[in-house]
C-alpha cells in the first residue's frame, strides 16, 4: 500500500510539475499573456495615485482627516494587482539568467511591496501624524512608482517584438497614446493635491505651535482643544503668492508667519475645497486634479507661478519637461499610426494612376476600363490595399501552395 501511494504521489507531483512547466512556456511565448501583464502594469500605475487622494481637510474641526472608505477600496485593488503580478514574477524566476533579469527581479519586488497599504492601514495611530506633513505617503508612492514605470519597458518590448505595435488598429493605438497623456495628467494632479494638503497641515502646525508651544497632534484622530481651533480659524488664510510680504520687505521677523504662509501653486486646491471632508465628493476631487494636470502638461506649466519653495519650482520644472516629452511622444506615435493607413491610400492611388496610364497606352475599350476600375475598387474595399501576390511570394513554398489550395 505504501509503495502504491508513494508511486501515485510521485505521479501526481510529476503531473503538477508538467502542467506548471507547460503553463510557464505558454506565459513565456504567448503574446496574449504579455498583453495581459502590460495591461495590469498600467492599471497599477492608475491605482497607486489614488493613495494620494486619501488625506482630506475637515474645515469644521480644523484638522487633517483620511477618507477611510477610499483607503479600504484602494488597498484591496492594489493587493489584487500585486498578487497577479507576483505570479508573473514567480514564472520569470524559472528562466532567470544574467544580471539584467536580476535587476528586473529587484525592481519587481520593490514595486509590489505593500508599503502604502501598511502606511494607511491604521490611520488612527500617532505615527499617522506625520503621514502628510512630512510627506511620508508621497515619497513611498514615488519610490514604488518609478520601478513600476521602468518595469513596463521590457514587457512592452516583448509585446511589440513580433508585431511592432500594441494595438491592432490605428484608432486604438492613437487612443492608447492619448490615455498615456491623461494618465500622467492624473498622476501630476494627485501629487499636486496631496502636496496642497501637506502645505495646509504644516501651516496649521506652525500656527498651533506659535500659540500653544510644541503641539504635534492636529489630525482628526487626535482632536485638540477649542482654544486652538478658534485660533486656527484666523490663521493660514489663503493669500495669493504675489501679495505675500517677502523676507526683504519684512522689518521685524525674517520668517513668514502662519498668517502669510506661501501656498504657492497649490493654493487652488484649498480655494476650491475639493479636498473637503465635510462635503466629500471623490469624483469631483479626481476630475478637478486631472484637469489641472492636463492643463499644465499641455501648456508646459506656463501658467504656474511657484512660491518661494525650491520643491515648488522643481515640481513646476518637472511638469514642464514631462509635458514637452509626452507631447512629442503623443504626436510621434499618433502620426505613425495615421501614416500606416495614409501610406496604403497613397500606394493605392499610385497604382490606380499607373493602371489608367497602362489602359490608355494599350487603348483598351471604355467598357473594359470601367470593369477594371470596378475590380480595383472591390479589391480595396475587401483587402484595404494589401498586395496579395506580394504577400504570397513572401511565404515559403509549402505555405504558398497550401494557401493557394485553400483559395482555389
Amino acid at each position: 500500500m505504501n509503495i502504491e501511494s508513494n508511486s501515485a504521489r510521485s505521479v501526481n507531483e510529476m503531473g503538477v510539475k508538467a502542467r506548471l512547466k507547460k503553463f510557464h512556456e505558454w506565459m513565456k511565448t504567448s503574446e496574449k499573456w504579455n498583453k495581459i501583464v502590460l495591461f495590469a502594469l498600467f492599471v497599477a500605475l492608475a491605482i497607486d495615485p489614488l493613495f494620494l487622494f486619501i488625506p482630506e481637510i475637515d474645515y469644521e474641526k480644523l484638522c487633517i482627516g483620511f477618507d477611510r472608505p477610499l483607503s479600504d477600496v484602494v488597498c484591496v485593488f492594489r493587493s489584487l494587482i500585486d498578487a497577479f503580478y507576483a505570479i508573473h514574477i514567480i514564472s520569470s524566476l524559472i528562466s532567470m539568467i544574467g544580471v539584467r533579469r536580476l535587476v528586473y527581479l529587484i525592481l519587481d519586488i520593490v514595486s509590489i511591496l505593500p508599503l502604502p497599504q501598511i502606511v494607511v492601514g491604521d490611520l488612527s495611530t500617532v505615527s499617522s501624524n506625520s503621514l502628510v506633513s512630512k510627506r511620508i505617503l508621497k515619497w513611498i508612492i514615488v519610490c514604488q512608482y518609478i520601478p513600476r514605470v521602468i518595469r513596463i519597458f521590457p514587457v512592452y518590448k516583448k509585446v511589440t517584438k513580433t508585431t511592432g505595435r500594441v494595438a491592432e488598429t490605428k484608432w486604438i493605438g492613437a487612443g492608447l497614446n492619448l490615455l498615456l497623456f491623461l494618465l500622467f495628467s492624473y498622476v501630476f494632479g494627485a501629487f499636486w493635491y496631496v502636496s496642497a494638503i501637506g502645505k495646509k497641515s504644516r501651516c496649521w502646525h506652525a500656527a498651533a505651535e506659535k500659540k500653544h508651544g510644541n503641539l504635534t497632534k492636529l489630525f482628526c484622530a487626535h482632536l485638540v482643544g477649542d482654544e486652538i481651533n478658534l485660533y486656527l480659524k484666523s490663521s493660514c488664510s489663503l493669500i495669493e503668492p504675489d501679495k505675500i510680504t517677502r523676507p526683504s520687505m519684512r522689518m521685524i521677523s525674517p520668517s513668514p508667519s502662519p498668517d502669510e504662509f506661501d501656498f504657492g501653486i497649490f493654493i487652488d486646491v484649498l480655494k476650491s475645497e475639493v479636498g473637503s471632508r465635510n462635503r466629500r465628493d471623490f469624483p469631483k476631487r479626481v476630475v478637478y486634479c486631472v484637469w489641472w494636470g492636463l492643463r499644465n502638461l499641455s501648456t508646459y506649466a506656463q501658467g504656474l507661478v511657484p512660491g518661494n519653495s525650491a520643491t515648488d519650482s522643481l515640481f513646476a520644472i518637472l511638469i514642464c519637461v514631462s509635458g514637452l516629452s509626452l507631447f512629442a511622444i503623443l504626436i510621434g506615435n499618433v502620426q505613425k499610426y495615421m501614416n500606416s493607413s495614409t501610406n496604403r491610400v497613397e500606394e493605392m492611388e499610385e497604382r490606380r494612376i499607373d493602371t489608367d496610364r497602362w489602359m490608355s497606352t494599350r487603348k483598351l475599350p471604355d467598357d473594359l476600363k470601367k470593369r477594371i476600375k470596378a475590380h480595383q475598387k472591390q479589391i480595396w474595399r475587401e483587402f484595404r490595399g494589401t498586395d496579395e501576390e506580394a504577400l504570397l511570394q513572401s511565404l515559403s513554398e509549402e505555405l504558398r501552395l497550401e494557401v493557394k489550395g485553400h483559395l482555389d
